[in-house]
């Protein structure tokens, strides 16, 4: 049985994430451009406090980075596409070099290895279908690491959480 307060959760062999680290993550979730003094006030405790244990969450590895989400259709690439990818053979040379290349590439917003009948997921954004069937067919069709590809165009990208804390 344990003893460990109701509002700490361990996160593997590191420290547990006490109820001010989960509410400094809960709005930092909600918003990552709050200042720092907004996000001291929001938690109740000092800034320091704040900026200090801000620090020590992205230095556990608890927060990875920020970021900027752009409005695809504003800046020309208003078509989106998964794109399912099977690759001819699963030695570690042809995964090395799928996954070296194809992440990198400019259209490609995520990608996925995934396990059951594809190996990866791709999520592109384009500017129009035409490009879309280039970028297959340049980027993938044309690789010999690549066995077989399915694209499945994305009408909506309905958004969910960006990180929720365990409940």
């Amino acid at each position: 049985m344990s003893t460990a307060p109701k509002n700490v959760r361990p996160l593997g062999a590191g420290e547990p994430l006490d109820a001010i680290d989960e509410r400094i993550l809960a709005a930092l979730v909600d918003d990552a451009r709050i200042s720092n003094k907004q996000l001291a006030e929001l938690v109740g405790i000092a800034p320091s406090t704040a900026l200090m244990r801000t620090r020590a969450l992205s230095e556990r590895g608890i927060i990875e980075g920020f970021e900027a989400v752009l409005s695809l259709a504003a800046i020309g690439r208003s078509v989106q596409a998964l794109i399912a990818v099977r690759l001819r053979a699963h030695d570690r040379d042809q995964i090395d070099r799928f996954t070296a290349r194809v992440p990198a590439l400019p259209a490609v917003l995520s990608t996925f290895h995934t396990s059951g009948s594809v190996d990866y997921l791709l999520h592109i954004a384009v500017a129009n279908t035409d490009e879309l069937r280039d970028w297959v067919l340049d980027n993938l069709a044309t690789d010999p690491v690549v066995g077989h590809t399915e694209t499945t165009l994305v009408f909506e990208h309905i958004q969910g959480n960006h990180g929720p804390l365990p409940a």
